[in-house]
């Protein structure tokens, strides 16, 4: 299996599980969750800029349109994340520990 596909199964398992600890769990009180939401969802800042316009243009998909971006980004995060740590093992596995 390749690189990106290895990736995307931690990617997935990340992803879901800083969405239950955000929507589920609720950590902290009222400062708190905002702090974890940024920690743990970091796509949410471009996902707002882009949301609020696209708001302007078409007000009802606003809704919709926040979600996927905020899924989007936030899986993209944690794919690049997962890619370097996958690249990283592949060179320096347990058989390229050995050259050093």
């Amino acid at each position: 299996m390749s690189d990106w596909k290895w990736a995307c199964i931690p990617a997935v398992c990340l992803l879901g599980l800083s969405l239950l600890v955000i929507f589920v769990i609720h950590p902290g009180g009222f400062e708190g969750q905002v702090g974890w939401y940024f920690l743990l969802l970091p796509g949410a800042l471009p996902t707002a800029v882009l949301s609020d316009l696209i708001y302007k243009l078409v007000p009802s998909l606003e809704p919709v349109i926040y979600w996927v971006l905020l899924i989007s980004f936030d899986f993209a995060w944690y794919w690049g994340i997962s890619y370097a740590i996958v690249k990283i093992f592949r060179v320096f596995g347990p058989k390229g520990w050995e050259g050093f």
